[in-house]
């Protein structure tokens, strides 16, 4: 098997290019590879990683780019968007290549459900389109250093190989953050909020005179609410779901998820509701932001 190949991936003409120490500790790397390899996946991890990138870079530049001197990462994308001006890419030098890949029927099968135009479309559709990018871009697979078969990796974890190889300081960097945030629908939804959770079907403690000047932030009104089964159903029912919807972003590479609580005035259930199913995120091991927007409005009733 020819050096880098990885199982089930097509060699190509071309030697791989020798990786002396200097290149070992290159700062500068080359991201490539075929359409439908997921580069747009890990272009965004290595962006949200705070790791400068340039897409689509032409293949005429690759030389200047590699010559600025760096002391941290920096990653342009060159594939087959350059066209016929690979064919003067003898080689790749000043930089590290990781080339991404997957099995010819992994990546049609991805293409169908693309919208993007194939860089090769006029050789036709499907296999026609992927044997001639193989052919396009054959210079830089010759040159990868690295090769990461996608074929059977979710988004994440794309994300995190790519992180591996480019900067293995970022690659242990922190999941998937929820924010739990209460608010008062009287004074407008949460904008930013990814989920909004309505709470105005539990009891409410203003109608309880003793309860009303006081805020979910206060055992009363968090001991009347939590004494009724319904709440206890709600928090329950609430943070299960949350929990599932967490999982499924941090799968699809999210770092970072809101959800609000609301209520009429944000001041009682909605604040008792977010710090119950923040307790519940944080104790299933997620990192946990708590925010009461209105919790300390003057109530004008």
């Amino acid at each position: 098997m020819t050096a880098g190949v990885r199982p089930g991936i097509p060699a190509h003409a071309g030697t791989l290019r020798m990786v002396s120490s200097a290149d070992a500790e290159s700062t500068t790397w080359v991201l490539t590879g075929m359409s439908g390899a997921g580069k747009s996946t890990a272009l965004r991890a290595l962006e949200a990683a705070g790791i400068p990138c340039i897409d689509n870079l032409p293949a005429p530049l690759l030389e200047a780019f590699t010559a600025v001197p760096r002391s941290e990462p920096a990653v342009a994308v060159v594939d087959a968007r350059s066209g016929p001006a690979l064919a003067d890419l003898e080689r790749v030098s000043g930089a590290r290549v990781v080339f991404l890949d997957a099995p010819d029927a992994v990546l049609v099968r991805r293409l169908a459900d693309s919208s993007r135009p194939h860089p090769c479309a006029a050789a036709g559709a499907g296999q026609a389109a992927v044997s001639a990018e193989r052919a396009m871009i054959s210079v830089l697979r010759a040159a990868a250093d690295v090769v990461v078969d996608t074929g059977p990796l979710s988004d994440a974890q794309l994300a995190e190989r790519v992180l591996e190889v480019v900067a293995p300081g970022h690659a242990a960097r922190p999941g998937l953050r929820c924010t739990v945030s209460s608010f008062g629908f009287k004074y407008g939804p949460q904008i930013e909020a990814d989920w909004v959770i309505d709470s105005r079907i539990l009891p409410n403690p203003f109608w309880q005179p003793a309860l009303r000047p006081l805020t979910g932030l206060d055992d009363p009104v968090r001991d009347f609410l939590l004494g009724h089964e319904v709440s206890r159903d709600f928090i329950d029912r609430t943070s299960d779901l949350l929990g599932w919807v967490a999982s499924a972003a941090e799968d699809r590479g999210r770092r970072a998820l809101h959800v609000a609580v609301g209520c009429t005035g944000g001041r009682h259930r909605s604040v008792v509701i977010a710090v119950e199913v923040a307790a519940r995120l944080s104790a299933a091991g997620r990192a946990v932001d708590v925010r009461h927007r209105d919790v300390n409005r003057p109530d004008p009733r």
